[in-house]
């Protein structure tokens, strides 16, 4: 009886391309790791919480002055409708801010259109859950909502 050599044989190989195909895979999740960065992760939480404090002041500030109102969205447009109030300017900042994707966010000025009324153009239709920060050109206050679109009653705004 002839015996072939082992590296003729299944067995071994089989049992070779195991650890093989694991080290593949490995070197395979660290390029895809190394690829797509997590958009959440913060560097320096300490100023990172200095600044969310600051950002509570100019949400303390808009309490303040009594503002309210809601959002509306419509194809790709936005209306925001505040109570009305002498203070406000002409001009008003959208910061529209996606939950998971941070190069999907965008701001948008949008322009006084009656009384109470700001109406502003967006770069597309919005779609999914979506972050809303609205505040004056200075931003010397801030009001707030969250929303999942397509949505058909006016969003409110808080503090």
């Amino acid at each position: 009886m002839v015996v072939k050599p082992w590296y003729k044989q299944f067995w071994p190989w089989l049992l070779i391309s195991l650890p093989v195909f694991s080290v593949l895979k490995a070197v395979h999740t660290v390029y895809i790791m190394n690829k797509q960065n997590p958009d959440l992760v913060v560097d320096d939480y300490y100023a990172e919480g200095k600044a969310i404090n600051m950002n509570l002041a100019k949400y303390r500030e808009a309490a303040s002055r009594n503002l309210s109102g809601g959002v509306l969205l419509a194809g790709n447009k936005v209306i925001v409708n505040l109570k009305a109030n002498p203070l406000l300017g002409n001009e008003l900042q959208l910061n529209f801010v996606h939950n998971t994707v941070a190069s999907k966010d965008f701001k948008v000025v949008a322009e006084r259109s009656g009384e109470s009324m700001f109406v502003a153009d967006l770069p597309s239709v919005l779609d999914g859950k979506w972050n809303l920060v609205v505040s004056d050109t200075k931003e010397e206050w801030k009001l707030r909502a969250s929303f999942v679109l397509p949505a058909t009653e006016e969003i409110k705004l808080s503090y």
